[in-house]
């Protein structure tokens, strides 16, 4: 071929390019261009003059999750409000009013924490609130004016004044008061609602566990993933704020007139007791007026006695009434576990018995009236007749109110009081009526006794007769029981009457009906679970702040749509089944000449990927499902995994070592740098070991019980994430699928966590980058992968690692994501499948979506996914589903454009480098 030739060859392919990108120009020109329909001009002009990208829409929900947050908060104040003016009219309040202005004091001190976070990570965004508007205006004083000086600052701020320092202390400060709360409601035992307690109790729980984990990164609240794992609090937050916030509008609606009612029934008993004492005061001081004069005899002395006595019992009934009274209605009273038991015995039950006791008198004076005047014995007799039986009757239904209060006290409702004296009864006639019946049935069997016994013989046998008497068979076959057996058994069908028998029969149905009812009680108040939410993800400055080039964002939009162009060329160039069962784990070898699977038919393969179904390698494993299957870096052997084993195998098939561990295997990984050495994840630690399983290390994560790993090329750092088992301080979370999960970077050499990131999410699967600088997360939700970037910070001798979120890779379909990878020859892809048979690509730094793969079958169920990273032109990935199937997608045509178009689009745009290199 001539130079001439050459040149006429590349002049086409660059007149090509050319038209290609000036059709894509013109495409986007257009519809940036084009008006909405029925919107106005003004309102198309005020739109951006180029779309949100992934980075300013999550900029975007977060503020609207922070938004959200800031009105939950207002409406749990508002109800604070409105539970402190129906408050009010209660007495004994002053501990409910003291409880719910702290809880608003606390609600703005953590507003303005987390406006201040907010604030942080949005500085364009989110306006700060200075330090003189931290108030709350709705906080009266005593003296009912509003209440304008500031909180103390130093109660809560940091000593270098950064406010989210301190929100584990106000976590804790938090709990505290809703527990206060809690306690305030409960003395009050007119109305109990297990709502409220299992609410306020489940949000004071989970404020004690965020606040004892938060503990664990003072100092470190500055670093950005910190941060965000702050904001991200605002949902989980929010959630039981808005719980609390009903359970309180219901109690305000329902429980605070109950209370109400209740009170002002005791108030008027109290004053119904003041009134029915005075007027039996009047009556007892008008007869004394009669009668007081009469000394002569010891009749008109006893007479005088009784009922100066009763006068002076009915003038206390009266005091204490009023004064019972006006402590009831007191809204400063203290609660009834605060103040003695005998005062409060003297105000709530001396009335109605000292009132009884007035009347006992009276009536003992009146009969001795009727012995002192009467010149006949019928008055009298009739009249102590009719006084006894009052009097008795007074006293008995005294005795039984003061007893049946003792019973509910002592036994907390389970027991009535008639149940307990129906059951002393029983227990005291038990024994004769036991006696009874065995004297009866001797009685009744001394007839029968008699008849047995023969007049010829003697009574006296032998011991040899008694022997073949009791061997002789009976009629029906069987032998008959020797006289001491006989004995025996009667006296024990004897001990148990038939009463006692229905007895015992009632009381094991009524134990069983009792843990019948503790087990649904226990099952209802298991807390409710709430929508899963969270936001995990670390927003930079949004545009507003750093003006994107027009050239430079119209340049790597020209590229992306190339890409996106030429991925759309990938069409599924296989489809295997090798396997009967689902594909847990799949990968390629370093040359990208091999794939190898692993499913839960207890098998793995290893096939070529040029020809996958006339040669592969099965590998079988005997015992438990193989859960994941790794290639070493040369290539040459394949590690696999079951649940307590680990196999090393041969790129041919052949086992090599199989390694029993003692402890639940849960990952797997070779250890770089080294001969075939292997980490394996067992809880809390990663164990190395050698290839003939010997321990040879063995490093301790603490608390957190790992799920994956990976290793840094060097073998310096281990990648570890999962959740943790608990709080320093012992607690759980209300609800378990809350815990907290975390991402540590442990240092090999030095043996010391470097860094440590909280995460909400459950983490299924990272990657790290051949660079061993990006992280990439993968989650068992919706959702969306998320890429991290590990940097070095400090010396080189003594450089310590942080984790800081790039990207969330988001779609604008709901996905169930089931696995994500690095593609590309530099890695510049993520790659990420869907459950339904969606598969993504994004561009790495730009997370721009480049192609979307749509399920061509509704029955597609994928489960994992990889990708042909080092291997060049044509572009290859792998998918398995969970019926054992594995399809490889390819490109037919090359990705990467020619130099020479690159160079034409930088000269004609006038941007920097534009690299579109795979």
């Amino acid at each position: 071929m001539t130079p001439a030739d050459s040149d006429l060859i590349l002049d086409s392919k660059r007149k090509e390019t050319l038209h290609e990108f000036l059709g894509v120009l013109k495409e986007l020109v257009a519809r940036d261009s084009a008006p909405g329909e029925g919107k106005p001009r003004h309102n198309v002009e005020r739109e951006p003059q180029y779309p949100a990208g992934p980075e300013e829409k999550l900029v975007l929900d977060g503020i609207a999750a922070f938004k959200d947050f800031e009105q939950r908060v207002e409406r749990l104040d508002k109800e604070l409000r409105h539970f402190d003016n129906e408050a009010r009219q209660l007495g004994s309040s002053a501990a409910l009013l003291l409880a719910a202005s702290r809880l608003r004091e606390r609600l703005v001190r953590l507003l303005f924490i987390f406006r201040e976070n907010t604030a942080t990570l949005f500085p364009r965004r989110i306006v700060r609130q200075s330090r003189e508007m931290l108030v709350n205006p709705n906080i009266m004083d005593r003296r009912g004016k509003l209440h304008h000086e500031p909180l103390q600052f130093h109660t809560f701020m940091a000593e270098d004044g950064f406010a989210t320092e301190s929100i584990p202390k106000e976590f804790e400060g938090f709990a505290e008061d809703l527990r206060m709360l809690l306690h305030s409601l409960n003395d009050f035992p007119e109305f109990r609602d297990d709502a409220v307690n299992t609410s306020i109790n489940a949000f004071a729980g989970e404020l004690e566990y965020r606040a004892s984990c938060l503990t664990e990164y003072k100092g470190h609240f500055r670093l950005v993933s910190v941060q965000q794992y702050v904001h991200g609090l605002t949902t989980e937050i929010g959630d039981h704020i808005d719980v609390v916030a009903s359970t309180l509008s219901m109690f305000i609606d329902i429980g605070f007139p109950t209370i109400q009612l209740s009170q002002q029934y005791a108030a008027s008993n109290l004053s119904n007791l003041a009134m029915f004492g005075t007027i039996f005061s009047v009556v007892t001081a008008t007869l004394l007026q009669l009668s007081y004069r009469e000394t002569d005899t010891t009749l008109s002395i006893s007479v005088n006695a009784f009922w100066f006595s009763s006068l002076v019992f009915s003038v206390a009934a009266i005091a204490t009434s009023l004064l019972g009274l006006a402590w009831t209605q007191a809204i400063h009273r203290s609660p009834n576990h605060r103040v003695p038991w005998w005062v409060l015995t003297w105000i709530r039950r001396s009335p109605l018995v000292l009132l009884v006791s007035a009347v006992v008198c009276f009536f003992v004076g009146l009969v001795l009236v009727t012995y002192t005047i009467s010149n006949n014995m019928v008055t009298p007799i009739l009249t102590t007749i009719f006084t006894s039986i009052t009097s008795f009757g007074l006293a008995a239904s005294l005795c039984w109110m003061v007893l049946e209060r003792f019973v509910f006290i002592h036994h907390r409702g389970h027991i009535w009081l008639e149940d307990l004296m129906l059951d002393t009864i029983k227990h005291i006639t038990a024994p004769i009526k036991t006696i009874a019946h065995r004297f009866y049935s001797s009685f009744r069997a001394i007839p029968s006794y008699v008849r047995r016994l023969s007049p010829a013989k003697p009574l006296e046998r032998t011991t040899h007769d008694e022997d073949v008497e009791c061997a002789a068979p009976t009629s029906c076959g069987v032998s008959t029981v020797p006289p001491s057996t006989q004995d025996e058994v009667v006296s024990f069908s004897s001990d148990a009457t038939p009463d006692e028998q229905d007895e015992a029969r009632r009381r094991r149905a009524r134990e069983r009906f009792k843990d019948a009812v503790r087990t649904v009680i226990s099952m209802q108040s298991y807390p409710r679970t709430f929508r899963s939410q969270s936001l995990d993800w670390m927003m930079r400055p949004g545009p507003a702040s750093h003006p994107p080039s027009p050239g430079g964002n119209v340049a790597q939009r020209l590229a992306m749509s190339v890409l996106s162009r030429r991925l759309q060329t990938l069409e599924c160039s296989q489809d295997i089944s090798p396997h009967q069962a689902l594909v847990r784990d799949l990968q390629f070898s370093p040359d990208g000449k091999y794939l190898a699977t692993a499913s839960w038919d207890n098998t793995a393969c290893i096939f070529k990927v040029s020809e996958p179904s006339t040669d592969h390698h099965v590998l079988y494993h005997e015992r438990g499902f193989t859960e994941q299957i790794i290639w070493s870096a040369c290539g040459s052997y394949v590690l696999t995994r079951s649940p307590r084993g680990i196999k090393i195998w041969t790129r041919d098939g052949v086992c090599l070592k199989t390694v029993r561990r003692p402890h639940m295997v849960h990952f797997i990984q070779w250890m770089p740098l080294e001969n075939m050495s292997i980490l394996s994840v067992e809880g809390c630690e990663v164990v190395k070991l050698d290839k003939d399983g010997e321990v040879l290390d063995t490093y301790s994560f603490g608390r957190v019980e790992l799920r994956r790993v990976v290793v840094t090329s060097d073998g310096n750092r281990i990648i570890g994430i999962g959740p943790i088992m608990a709080a320093p301080n012992g607690l759980h979370p209300s609800r378990p699928t809350r815990v907290e999960k975390r991402i540590i970077v442990y240092n090999t050499r030095t043996r010391l966590c470097e860094s440590q990131t909280p995460l909400f999410q459950d983490v299924n699967d990272v990657k790290l980058a051949r660079n061993n600088v990006h992280l990439l997360f993968a989650f068992g939700d919706q959702s969306p992968p998320q890429l991290w970037k590990m940097e070095l910070i400090g010396r080189t001798s003594q450089n310590c690692a942080r984790l800081t979120l790039r990207h969330a890779f988001s779609s604008t379909v709901s996905i169930e994501y089931v696995g994500s990878t690095f593609g590309g020859k530099n890695d510049q892809f993520i790659l990420c499948a869907g459950k339904s048979g969606d598969i993504l690509i994004w561009d790495r730094e730009s997370a721009d979506l480049l192609h979307h793969i749509y399920p061509t079958s509704p029955d597609q169920d994928l489960t994992c996914i990889s990708c042909n990273r080092l291997s060049g032109d044509p572009f290859a990935l792998a998918v398995a589903g969970h019926d054992g199937s594995i399809r490889i997608w390819t490109t037919p045509l090359c990705l990467s454009p020619t130099p020479s178009s690159a160079t034409i689009l930088e000269d004609g745009l006038q941007t920097g480098s534009l690299r579109i290199i795979f």
